[in-house]
């Protein structure tokens, strides 16, 4: 079982297709629909497919219908032929009929004058073809050559140890096969204190906590004022002398009947002076507390949102810098739910708990201020009520951690998943597999709400133990002021006030404590992923104009997505003249885009370098190194917005409609637009930024010939001073160039002209063309000496 990664991610574009060919051809279905499925395969592939499988024993019986451009390819074997033409049947019939009546004849006649007209053109001018692409390109670049190492060198590897161990007599060991995607990783034990420090710098630093606390400490000390100054307003009206009673703050649940009291005196009758003062005081010191209680939450709260935005920065910059292999072995579920579920608990939850937190510590010191003020011995019933909850409330954050780091990691596969479907939602459909999919999110969702659940009835154990300790408590308090005999009647009522505070104060400071820690688990995994390894995005400034000629020398190469895994390309040495049009052929898994990524760098070299107008691009920064280059990738993804070109202001020369057409709306990923108009446009942005040296991947595979002739001849009206890298598998696309270079397991197997490589009887590129189902065409074009210069 090979692990292919999220959205096939550890496969190239030509096994995506053969993966998805194999499930139509093991289906059971009696028409299977194919599109194009050669167009992201070689020749000798593509040849194996139509006639092993396509027209094979397993399609027998079945009805085909295949939309193809490889037209010499199927012909022989079609039954029923279809042209289609602005939306329309332009030629419809039996293949047999069409080809009597000369139909097909002058179908085939038609797309090669086509591609003579195209060889004159570039006849006229001298071109260097390139093969260029953007980030998501190179995305999926990466993600073939990684695939390619991981699934066809390490099987390789291990047949040829198994069969060496064999002939040595020992009886080989299975090796268990390597996880593309590693289980999510998470921490154990307590948060460490280094979490917490990054969390209070990203609110402001050490300083503005400090400030916070003194805050929630003022607000204390002018509520135990505001009790106080009630005792003393109480005092001065009693009608007894009360002087062995030294009991100050027993008084607080007392005031909202002497308020009461003195409210329904003030009816009556006027306000005295003694009145006034004590009213005027209180209402004083209650504006006071309202003030600071703002003040210090408004400040939390400020403080949670720079927190956010200082957390969520990093994170991004992390995310987008982030080396490819990384983004290759990290699914997007996981990077989702950092930026969704854990963000969510920084935004909107941990700022509540902190909150809550310093406030019942506060009331918890003010209680025991008070008890010790009316008795010492009062610290006594503090301490063991705190030592009992306390051993309670650990007990609960052992267990609760873990479960909630579980329950973290559970979300990540319903969001992977989430994302998988809305992607394949119409291959999902197709294939009739709705049900089977909604029972994998099913089970998904169960993993996620199992961890939750559970994640509750600790919760509920640490809640019922701690009500209980607390109801137990004031029970025995209450009991020992029934049973002591001449105690006084105001220190009985304190004391079980004060237990009933304390209990409560206690209670849900370690609630708050134990929801901090939980919710700083948010904290850890965000800053997990702000502190993965970045591209060294540091270096040399090159010259303003540089590259100026576009020479390029790649000097024994060798690059490997991981330290652990073997080299994709290796030794890999040639050079490009400037201005050169460049073909890179070779089978599936020869290094074609790895070569690609090394040349931006989104691959480091092991050993060897790459020279650009004798600049070592390793030595430069990145940012400059890829600005300076472009690509045109085979599977172009577009953001969202106006079309990704900015023109110039229109003339009265200028096509109004084209220029208006220049703001179009494009939807998420450009999937309002064609392939090929994507591609297009990526040909039109390469257009504006006049590069030097420029990428093509299989940038016309998935168009028509048609598109493809407009796409060469833009080329070589566009980019004639430019030096052009193709990556093709339509070997029609660059037979006419300056030189081909076939590569082969990540080596040079031939690098020279078109014609020269066609007189090698025995070599790959001659082979490549004789599988292609197009030799006559295509040695007619290297003969007319678009290749052969």
């Amino acid at each position: 079982m090979t692990d292919i990664g999220a959205n096939g991610i550890n496969l190239s574009g030509g096994q995506k297709w053969r993966v998805s060919f194999a499930r139509a051809l093991y289906s059971r279905a009696g028409t299977l629909v194919l599109d194009d499925i050669f167009s992201a395969v070689d020749a000798n592939v593509g040849r194996h497919l139509y006639e092993k499988a396509l027209t094979g024993e397993l399609c027998r019986g079945r009805t085909r219908i295949l939309v193809t451009h490889h037209v010499a390819l199927c012909l022989p074997k079609t039954t029923y032929s279809v042209l289609l033409a602005d939306g329309t049947a332009d030629v419809a019939g039996l293949t047999s009929q069409l080809r009597k009546d000369g139909t097909l004849k002058r179908i085939l006649a038609e797309d090669v004058e086509e591609k003579r007209k195209e060889e004159e053109e570039a006849l006229k001018q001298e071109l260097a073809v390139d093969d260029g692409g953007g980030l998501s390109k190179m995305l999926t670049n990466q993600s073939l050559k990684s695939r390619r190492a991981s699934n066809l060198s390490a099987p390789e590897l291990n047949r040829r140890r198994s069969h060496a161990t064999i002939e040595n007599g020992e009886v080989p060991k299975k090796d268990p096969p390597k996880k593309f995607t590693e289980d999510e990783k998470r921490e154990t034990g307590t948060v460490k204190w280094a979490i917490y420090a990054r969390y209070i710098r990203a609110c402001g630093g050490f300083g503005y906590w400090t400030f916070i606390i003194v805050a929630f400490g003022v607000w204390i000390l002018v509520y135990l004022a505001r009790s106080y100054w009630i005792s003393v307003w109480t005092r001065s009206y009693r009608t007894e002398s009360d002087d062995d009673n030294k009991v100050g703050i027993y008084l607080v649940q007392q005031a909202g009947q002497t308020i009461h009291h003195y409210g329904s005196k003030l009816a009556a009758t006027e306000l005295d002076g003694d009145l006034r003062y004590y009213l005027g005081v209180y209402l004083g010191i209650s504006l006071l507390a309202w003030l600071i209680g703002t003040v210090r939450y408004f400040t939390v709260m400020i403080a949670s949102i720079r927190a956010s935005k200082v957390l969520f920065e990093s994170l991004t910059f992390a995310v987008l810098r982030a080396p490819l292999r990384w983004l290759d072995t990290v699914p997007l579920g996981r990077i989702l739910n950092r930026f969704t579920s854990d963000f969510a608990m920084i935004d909107s939850k941990i700022a509540y708990d902190i909150s809550f937190m310093l406030h019942n510590a506060m009331q918890v010191v003010a209680v025991i201020i008070a008890g010790v003020i009316v008795s010492p011995f009062m610290i006594i019933f503090a301490v063991v009520l705190l030592g009992v909850c306390l051993f309670y409330a650990l007990r609960y954050l052992a267990g609760a951690r873990e479960v909630k780091r579980l329950e973290s990691n559970a979300k990540s596969p319903v969001f992977e998943q989430f994302g998988s479907v809305l992607t394949g939602i119409a291959t999902i459909r197709a294939f009739d597999k709705t049900d089977a999919y909604i029972e994998r999110m099913y089970k998904k969702i169960d993993t996620h709400c199992r961890a939750y659940w559970h994640l509750w009835l600790f919760n509920r154990w640490m809640g019922f133990r701690l009500n209980m300790v607390g109801a137990v408590f004031a029970a025995i308090v209450a009991a020992l002021i029934v049973s002591v005999r001449g105690i006084d009647a105001s220190l009985a009522g304190f004391a079980l006030s004060f237990a009933l505070n304390l209990s409560e104060a206690v209670i849900w400071m370690l609630r708050q404590y134990s929801n901090v820690e939980l919710d700083s688990n948010a904290t850890e995994r965000i800053v997990e992923y702000s502190n993965i390894a970045l591209e060294k995005q540091g270096g040399e400034e090159p010259p303003a104009a540089w590259p100026t000629r576009g020479e390029l020398e790649v000097d024994n190469l060798v690059v490997s997505y991981a330290p652990d895994l073997p080299p994709v390309l290796k030794g890999l040495t040639f050079s490009v003249a400037q201005n050169q049009r460049i073909g890179v052929v070779g089978r599936t898994g020869a290094g074609k885009s790895s070569l690609t990524l090394a040349l931006f760098r989104f691959l480091e070299a092991r050993s060897g370098s790459i020279h650009i107008d004798r600049i070592d691009i390793s030595k430069i920064k990145l940012l400059d190194l890829r600005s300076r280059l472009a690509i045109i990738p085979q599977d172009p993804v577009l953001f969202s917005g106006t079309t990704p070109i900015t023109p110039a202001t229109p003339t009265s020369n200028t096509n109004t409609n084209i220029f208006r057409s220049l703001h179009s709306k494009i939807s998420e990923g450009g999937l309002n637009l064609s392939q090929g108009q994507r591609q297009l446009l990526c040909l039109a942005r390469a257009i504006v930024s006049r590069p030097k040296i420029m990428v093509l991947d299989e940038a016309t595979s998935a168009v028509d010939m048609e598109t493809d002739a407009l796409i060469q001849r833009s080329i070589r009206e566009e980019f004639g001073d430019a030096t052009l890298i193709v990556i093709a598998h339509r070997l029609s696309t660059i037979a006419d160039f300056d030189r081909i270079l076939v590569m082969g397991e990540g080596r040079v197997v031939e690098f020279d002209t078109p014609a020269k490589l066609m007189e090698n009887a025995d070599g790959v590129f001659r082979s490549l063309v004789e599988e292609s189902g197009e030799r006559r065409e295509l040695e007619e074009v290297i003969r007319s000496g678009g290749g052969g210069r």
